[in-house]
């Protein structure tokens, strides 16, 4: 363990002790990101914005998270650590107090980027302190899982009670909570930490600003071309073409940039491992499969209309299975139990029958019951794949190019989860419309179904007093609002079919490729015996 330059003596040799207060302060923290994202139906209304605002505000958010990681790594590494987290809390104390006073959905999305600044601030050097107090052969391990493992599980934590002041109480309570922890937090870090610096003090001056300005500008770039290109129908907007250029021009300026200079960001040498690369790829697949629970979650809250405190009670099933999941595969890997194709099979396995059960069971009359389970064996497979892969990814990183691997697997992290946005969002267009084609086909008055069907409805609303025209046009409204839940019902369907059948396919390769490879390696191995035999007996 390294030599004590944190926190003060009292506390110091206390193990929990100090684990909870670094927990406290890292889950306060990253509550604030992801505390919209199990009440964006109301967040929406209360803006009167779009929901792919809010989608856009969270994004920004975690922008702004990833880009000034590496940034607050070298802040805290200048200032003491209680004046530099007091300070940092007591500057996320005012921007809750600000975003209250907001209405304006683009202030609020500013806002959020300079509530991402300060979350990664807090959050960073909670994820370097993790470091300090654990072994070397525990740090990547256990510090990602606790990092990533709260991170993930913080939708949770904020929106349960988030669902409950919104139902029951002004909206703006909920600031007024995470104020309160946040001044738990001030009083925590002062009476844990050291009152005098007592590490090294390294300086600023050798910091890239432009870098990392260029950075945060062609990451939210990417953002807003993701987000907002499916709904502007890509490039038949000018302003998403725009975008993409920009997009296109910061790329260069960034890669430029951090080869010319002495101390880069990112280390571009680490793309030169073959397993880096591989290991990259399968983060990308993960993030980008795993988000069709995104269309459960949407299809309970619009067209089952469940309440909130069932939705919740589903999101924690998920959680709860990630939980468990996430602890024994980073015990196996600690003990260096089993390979990576081992958690590659039983992680997209489990996502496979995830995807296939959702395939067979999505309906309009969906329970808890029913979605508990696959909800769970979903989580399930997040724990299994996260915590192997990053430590595969961050295994092949030299260690003399710092914090690159970390950043760089957050990028693909950040992206393949806009990729699975906009693609899952762009799969929805194709099959709604494909659907809906199928189904006016047969709202024609030579279609008995469709008559049957409309003569019901007109009947019904006749019942209840309506006149005959107004019974008409209600009967057809029915019929079409039935019909866009039903098309919506069969696109998610295929897209469950679809990524069941790509993570078949991957656990298929996992099991298979190293057989291959072990059939080649040994059939070389004999030719090149029986070739050397060859040689002797010569």
């Amino acid at each position: 363990m390294d030599k004590n330059i944190y926190f003060r003596e009292w506390i110091h040799n206390w193990t929990w002790g100090t684990r909870a207060a670094i927990f406290i302060i890292l889950l306060v923290s990253i509550l604030q990101f992801s505390l919209f994202s199990l009440t964006q139906n109301y967040v929406v209304s209360y803006f009167g914005a779009q929901p792919e605002d809010i989608t856009f505000s969270i994004q920004v958010t975690y922008v702004s998270l990833l880009a000034f990681l590496p940034l607050q790594i070298k802040l805290l590494n200048y200032f003491n650590t209680r004046k530099y987290l007091i300070c940092v809390l007591m500057m996320g104390i005012v921007l809750n107090l600000i975003i209250m006073k907001v209405t304006d959905v683009n202030y609020f999305i500013v806002l959020r980027f300079f509530q991402g600044v300060t979350i990664s601030m807090i959050a960073g050097a909670m994820l370097t302190l993790i470091f300090t107090r654990l072994h070397n052969e525990k740090k990547q391990a256990v510090g990602y899982s606790v990092y990533y493992g709260t991170l993930l599980a913080s939708s949770v934590a904020a929106g349960a009670p988030s669902a409950w002041i919104i139902d029951n109480t002004d909206w703006r309570m909920i600031y007024y909570i995470v104020i309160l922890f946040q001044v738990l937090s001030i009083i925590i870090a002062f009476f844990v930490f050291t009152k005098e610096r007592l590490h090294r003090q390294q300086p600023l001056y050798q910091i890239d600003w432009k870098a990392y300005i260029i950075m945060a500008s062609l990451m939210l770039s990417v953002a807003y071309f993701m987000v907002y290109g499916p709904r502007k129908y890509w490039f038949e907007s000018r302003e998403i073409t725009y975008c993409f250029m920009l997009i296109l021009a910061l790329l260069y300026l960034f890669i430029y940039r951090e080869v010319k200079t002495k101390r880069p960001i990112v280390h571009f040498s680490i793309f030169r491992s073959p397993k880096f690369v591989a290991g990259l790829f399968l983060l990308a697949l993960f993030y980008g499969f795993k988000d069709t629970i995104s269309l459960i979650y949407n299809h309970i809250s619009n067209v089952s209309q469940w309440p909130n405190y069932q939705y919740v009670a589903l999101a924690a099933c998920n959680i709860t299975g990630m939980g468990i999941a996430m602890y024994a595969a980073s015990q196996l890997v600690m003990r260096r139990r089993h390979t990576l194709h081992f958690f590659l099979i039983g992680g997209f396995g489990s996502m496979c029958a995830f995807n296939y059960w959702m395939y067979r069971i999505i309906s309009t009359d969906m329970s808890f019951e029913d979605l508990a389970l696959p909800i769970f064996l979903h989580g399930v497979a997040c724990g299994i794949l996260f915590m192997p892969i990053a430590t595969f990814i961050l295994s092949k990183v030299p260690v003399n190019t710092g914090i690159s691997g970390t950043l760089v697997a957050g990028n693909v992290r950040f992206f393949s989860t806009l990729h699975s946005f906009a693609g899952f969002y762009t799969l929805q267009l194709f099959f709604n419309q494909h659907y809906k084609e199928q189904f006016l086909a047969h709202l024609t008055p030579y279609d008995s179904v469709y008559n049957e069907a409309n003569d019901t409805a007109i009947q019904q609303f006749l019942s209840k007093g309506y006149a005959l025209q107004d019974a008409t046009n209600m009967a057809r409204a029915t019929i079409a609002k039935q019909m866009a839940v039903q098309s919506q019902l069969l696109t998610s369907q295929a897209i469950f079919l679809l990524v069941a059948a790509a993570t078949g396919a991957i656990v298929l390769g996992a099991i298979t490729l190293p057989m291959i490879r072990n059939f080649y390696r040994n059939r070389f191995s004999n030719k090149t015996k029986i070739i050397d035999l060859q040689l002797i007996e010569k």
